[in-house]
């Protein structure tokens, strides 16, 4: 049986070159890096971040020993920046021919890097729109040391990626395959009425091919509250673990109420040509709500459940998922009830981490505390995982916008959470992770945002990076 493990939220101040530890572990904090002085913030009804939120696959990414970050400067120009690593100094391009002119934080950029030929790529403001993006010159990412960093260095801004056929999209995602290819997913259609697409790039060509739907919105729900006959996933990443198998965890939103239900979960051994379910068997068309053997949690709309949060992958191929929602338990000790509020009161939502064990079996655990934004996990080599998020949703506003590691040993099967760091902030945006420098130098850096002083107020983007030792 599980046990819980109460997760202490001390507030604890950080030097830039060392950092306070809590537990069993040690946090060094290695660096503090200004990307940008005045980076963008807005004042729209998903809050102020459009630099950093939980669905961006990447903001933030190295290859070759370069750091990149895309963002929204204070003049509302998109811009990549790119240093050397460990410690090199920030060079900036700000991209003149387009003005992000919205205040909706769905409308972010995402980029992408391809091993193979070195392009880089970015996707920008999109909420059902037609498609802006734009790629590089080949190598750029290969031999960094050798390219004038300038926005000559990327053509025009494009509205499709297969030639004549113009697309509208939302929630862009760059990732790359095992082979160092890259492949570009997206919705089509809205919330509550939409499908995921994935595309493959050709680095011998510099082509886009292939485009195909991932998973449907089709099919009848019967809910408490009634009946749907559309949605659309909310993936919380695509990763691809050992065996080049690219593993796809989702919940669902129906069209109406707009709630959330259900962790859904399928891979597919063919770059994402065809899936299966969690027991092995090829699904015969892309998964959806009738699809056999994806439900892997049901977890009722009634209970809060938050989309788009964590997904990773371990060394031995298991899956681990982190989001929030509440329980029976959790809302009746807050003096609510299942479907009282959309998402819930804060006090009564949890985060969970769900994890796929070898046998196929899903596995559960419940994080004691009040939550915060949504989380992301990572693994470590010996796949002891790690949370990060912050919280900025509690109501006390001393802790707002702090930045938390929490922390759990494989050697407990991930039961002995607790909390490893806290960084003061406070920042405005969902923490973003640079994924590939983790994996190959098993340095963790995050993009943090300051929170402004007063709306629209341009702050400071920034890089923490830190070494977690147990």
């Amino acid at each position: 049986m599980i046990t819980q493990t109460s997760i202490g939220l001390a507030i604890l101040g950080l030097t830039v070159h060392s950092a306070p530890s809590l537990g069993d572990w040690t946090v060094t904090k290695t660096e503090d890096s200004v990307v940008e002085a005045k980076a963008l913030t807005i004042q729209g009804h998903f809050g102020q971040a459009i630099n950093g939120k939980s669905f961006q696959q990447d903001a933030v990414s190295s290859h070759l020993g370069y750091q990149y970050v895309a963002f929204y400067d204070g003049e509302r120009r998109v811009c990549l920046a790119r240093r050397k690593l460990p410690t090199g100094t920030w060079s900036l391009l700000r991209f003149g021919d387009y003005i992000f002119k919205s205040n909706d934080a769905h409308n972010t950029i995402s980029l992408g890097i391809c091993p193979q030929d070195g392009t880089l790529h970015l996707a920008f403001d999109h909420h059902g729109h037609p498609l802006h993006y734009r790629v590089s010159q080949r190598g750029v990412a290969i031999e960094p040391e050798t390219v004038d960093w300038k926005t000559a260095l990327f053509g025009p801004i494009l509205s499709e990626l297969e030639k004549a056929k113009p697309i509208r999209i939302t929630y862009p995602r760059f990732f790359q395959t095992p082979e160092g290819g890259l492949q570009f997913c997206y919705r089509r259609g809205g919330s509550g009425n939409g499908d995921r697409m994935l595309a493959d790039y050709d680095p011998k060509k510099g082509v886009w091919t292939g485009t195909r739907q991932i998973d449907s919105g089709q099919g009848i729900f019967q809910g408490k509250d009634g009946k749907s006959a559309s949605r659309c996933s909310y993936p919380n990443g695509y990763n691809y673990g050992p065996r080049g198998r690219l593993h796809a965890t989702w919940v669902w939103r129906e069209s109406s109420q707009g709630a959330n239900h259900d962790l859904m979960y399928a891979y597919s051994e063919d770059l994402g040509k065809t899936w299966r379910n969690n027991q092995g068997y090829v699904l015969s068309e892309p998964p959806r709500l009738t699809s056999q053997g994806i439900t892997v949690v049901p977890i009722g709309r009634e209970y809060g459940l938050m989309n788009t949060h964590g997904q990773t992958v371990d060394s031995k191929g298991r899956v681990h998922v982190v989001l929030w929602h509440c329980t029976d338990d959790t809302l009746r000790a807050a003096g609510s009830r299942p479907g009282e509020q959309r998402w819930g009161p804060l006090e009564a939502r949890r985060y969970h981490h769900y994890w796929r064990d070898q046998e196929g079996a899903w596995q559960h655990r419940e994080l004691p505390g009040s939550v915060g934004t949504r989380a992301k996990i990572f693994v470590d080599e010996e796949d002891n995982a790690y949370v990060a998020c912050t919280d900025s949703w509690l109501r006390d506003p001393t802790r707002r916008g702090r930045f938390h590691i929490l922390a759990a040993t494989a050697a407990t099967r991930w039961e002995d959470w607790q909390t490893v760091l806290v960084e003061e902030g406070p920042f405005v945006n969902e923490i973003l992770m640079d994924a590939a420098r983790w994996r190959q130098e098993h340095v963790l850096s995050v993009l943090v945002q300051e929170s402004p002083e007063e709306p629209h107020q341009p702050t400071p983007l920034r890089v923490l990076s830190f070494v977690i030792e147990k």
